[in-house]
């Protein structure tokens, strides 16, 4: 009996002629019903052949590292995208700048507003106080 991992080698090696003379006949690999039974055989032969060939080591590292490449190369791609891209890199200590006289000019209008409020509250109560006194001097002396 041959060897499986022979057979399995010579099968690839088939499907993909077989692959090869359709596309230069001008034929849509995708569409052509005929090309799509033969791609599936050549990715189960391929995958069979896989795992009767167990990687090495440094195979195993190779694909690991390459696998990792290409994640991080996507990440970077999807992160760059969600970063603010800002031309000055001063424009945010400008930001910080600004910002904290206008919080404390804010702070000072609102507690002289407090002190106004407490002020004419304290103005109020007595003006109708001295009012309605007036009169009734006024009325005591007639």
């Amino acid at each position: 009996m041959a060897d499986p991992k022979e057979a399995l080698k010579k099968k690839v090696a088939d499907l993909k002629d077989q692959l090869a003379k359709l596309k230069a006949a001008g034929k849509d690999l995708k569409k052509e019903a005929g090309a799509r039974t033969l791609r599936k055989q050549l990715k189960r032969a391929q995958r069979r052949l896989t795992l009767l060939s167990p990687l090495n080591l440094e195979q195993k590292q190779a694909r690991v590292a390459k696998l990792t490449d290409l994640l991080a190369k996507r990440l970077g791609e999807l992160t760059q995208g969600a970063k603010k891209v800002q031309a000055n890199p001063y424009v945010r200590s400008l930001k910080k700048k600004t910002k904290s006289p206008n919080k404390a000019k804010k702070k000072r209008d609102r507690v002289a507003k407090k002190i106004a409020a407490k002020n004419a509250a304290k103005a109020a109560p007595a003006a109708p106080a001295a009012a309605p006194a007036a009169p009734a001097a006024e009325g005591e002396k007639k």
